[in-house]
């Protein structure tokens, strides 16, 4: 089994996800550049089996996302995007997608998370990617086209169409800021869906995740206390 060490610290990560609610059994991946030539994700279908994961719970593959060290599972269905994310940004090392109640709320409404907190101020807005993720599998299966598929995803080339809307924003939204990974991370989150961020290691990923989530938390709580506080300007509350 190749990379022994790496998938134990994944496993740690993936507990610590939990652990400070970073996650849930709706989705998410983790994937890191292992050297040069290879990279490690995890796979798809670990959300529906609760993030019980083994050490045999990923993938190797090469750059291009072709299977190194084959799996009973393929790699989970936002490895395109984190693929994208290892190519656009050199820097970038390390992948973390998650689905977090707070932040997944400023998604779901197509509005990007602002710096509420000191502790975003750092990696600034949290742009929203938006892409009708059903409609255009709705038009792909009316009018099939031919997608190369990486050998380490399922045969489900509807998500491939989905990503091929979500990489060209990528690069636009994103694409200038790519020197702030020589200091942070970066981080986008897409339309009803989940937050993605990208960083030199897992370690500034998961702290910029969790930068991000509080953020969000923090604004919505304050969204609240100013509601009602005009509640009560207004005699109402």
């Amino acid at each position: 089994m190749l990379y022994v060490k790496e998938r134990e610290y994944l496993l740690s990560v993936i507990d610590d996800l939990f652990k400070f609610r970073l996650n849930d059994c709706t989705g998410g991946l983790l994937a890191i550049r292992c050297n040069a030539d290879h990279l490690l994700v995890s796979c798809t279908g670990e959300a529906f089996r609760r993030w019980h994961c083994g050490l045999e719970d990923f993938i190797v593959t090469d750059n291009e996302g072709n299977v190194v060290e084959k799996h009973k599972y393929a790699a989970g269905h936002g490895f395109l995007v984190a693929l994208e994310l290892f190519k656009q940004f050199p820097l970038c090392n390390a992948v973390l997608h998650s689905h977090n109640e707070y932040s997944h709320a400023f998604a779901a409404l197509n509005r990007a998370v602002p710096p509420a907190a000191h502790l975003l101020q750092t990696l600034g807005e949290v742009p929203c990617i938006k892409v009708e993720d059903q409609k255009i599998k709705e038009e792909y299966f009316r009018n099939p086209y031919p997608v190369e598929i990486p050998s380490s995803l399922s045969n489900r080339p509807e998500i491939v169409a989905v990503n091929r809307q979500i990489i060209p924003q990528i690069k636009e939204k994103l694409g200038h800021r790519k020197h702030e990974l020589e200091k942070h991370g970066l981080a986008f989150t897409t339309y009803q869906h989940g937050v993605y961020v990208l960083a030199r290691n897992m370690d500034e990923a998961f702290n910029n995740l969790a930068r991000v989530e509080a953020s969000a938390r923090t604004y919505i709580y304050g969204s609240l206390i100013l509601q009602r506080e005009r509640l009560e300007a207004e005699g109402r509350a």
